[in-house]
């Protein structure tokens, strides 16, 4: 007899349509809660109070509020990809790909919401030693490669030089975002023109480099 398997298949949740809405209630209740107030200062007691039910229910679907902190992270990580991902380049030319791509992206990172979890992410990782591994697994390292098929793209209508496309994506995606980013979340956004501007640039420095 397998012990060990039956030790671990009796303390799996059960993957019932109500457990699915249990699990996806707590998260939701969790993600608001985090955000607002920090790892710190939010209680399983908090969270389950809001949403019905019990402790219990946190443990069985994350192992508790450390696992349920990281799951946050995940899908927070995850919903500033949906936009990036659903960017439509047909018909394009490189500058109006790129563009394109480029709004996409800091019409995610720039939202108030996306900047709280970029502001929670710095206060907790001291915490966390692998928090940084799950942010980079979850958003960046996605983030780059969602980027990179579009370079692909642009590359097979030689419109960009044949060179590493991961690589090609993480320089775009750090040339676009780094500033606006950090200028946004210490409180000294760009405006709309001199993001415009910022981004219209920054398109000719890396046409500059990986342009035919």
């Amino acid at each position: 007899m397998n012990l060990n398997y039956e030790m671990s298949s009796a303390a799996a949740p059960v993957r019932t349509y109500r457990g699915i809405a249990r699990r996806e209630l707590i998260l939701t209740e969790a993600t608001d809660l985090f955000l607002a107030k920090g790892y710190v200062s939010v209680s399983i007691e908090e969270i389950t109070q809001n949403v019905g039910g019990s402790k219990t229910n946190v443990y069985r679907h994350f192992g508790g509020k450390k696992g349920l902190f990281l799951e946050v992270v995940r899908r927070l990580a995850s919903e500033s990809l949906d936009v990036v991902r659903s960017t439509e380049i047909t018909g394009k030319t490189p500058e109006e790909s790129l563009g394109q791509i480029a709004q996409n992206l800091l019409s995610q990172i720039l939202e108030e919401r996306h900047l709280a979890f970029q502001r929670m992410l710095i206060a907790e990782v001291p915490r966390f030693e692998e928090l940084g591994k799950v942010w980079l697994e979850s958003q960046a390292q996605q983030s780059h490669r969602i980027l990179a098929a579009f370079i692909q793209q642009l590359q097979q209508k030689k419109y960009l030089r044949d060179a590493d496309p991961l690589l090609a994506a993480t320089l775009f995606y750090d040339l676009i975002s780094y500033n606006p980013l950090h200028r946004a979340m210490v409180g000294v956004p760009f405006s709309h023109d001199e993001l415009q501007r910022f981004i219209d640039e920054a398109i000719a420095v890396f046409l500059n480099g990986y342009g035919v």
